[in-house]
């Protein structure tokens, strides 16, 4: 019985208590607390991107000092598999390639053939 007559006092003060358009004072206010909040929230969303942002460094350095050997050995396991290729093209063409990469000439005969 407490509960309802609570109830109905809420309800009445409620309703007697209706907000009118807000003043002058509460617009400039809200406008003031809306902008800061603005210039709040980007300062720490720099700051945030700027801590990303050094970590992403830190971590990307930290991963390419650590493969460094692995890079150069992949690069000359690269450079040996091209000079291998250009080898084996040069001599189905019948060309000769040394150390230095220089290509020769080369003539082949066919001694199989009968006149």
């Amino acid at each position: 019985m407490q509960f309802d007559k609570r109830q109905e006092r809420l309800r009445h003060s409620g309703a007697t208590m209706r907000p009118g358009p807000p003043s002058l004072l509460a617009k400039v206010l809200a406008a003031v607390i809306g902008a800061a909040l603005l210039v709040v929230g980007f300062a720490v969303s720099l700051v945030l991107f700027a801590v990303v942002l050094g970590a992403g460094i830190v971590i990307g350095g930290f991963v390419w000092w650590k493969t460094r050997d692995l890079r150069k050995q992949l690069h000359q396991q690269a450079m040996r598999a091209r000079q291998t290729h250009e080898q084996q093209v040069h001599e189905r063409a019948g060309q000769r390639m040394d150390i230095d990469g220089v290509v020769e000439d080369v003539e082949f005969h066919d001694e199989t053939r009968q006149k």
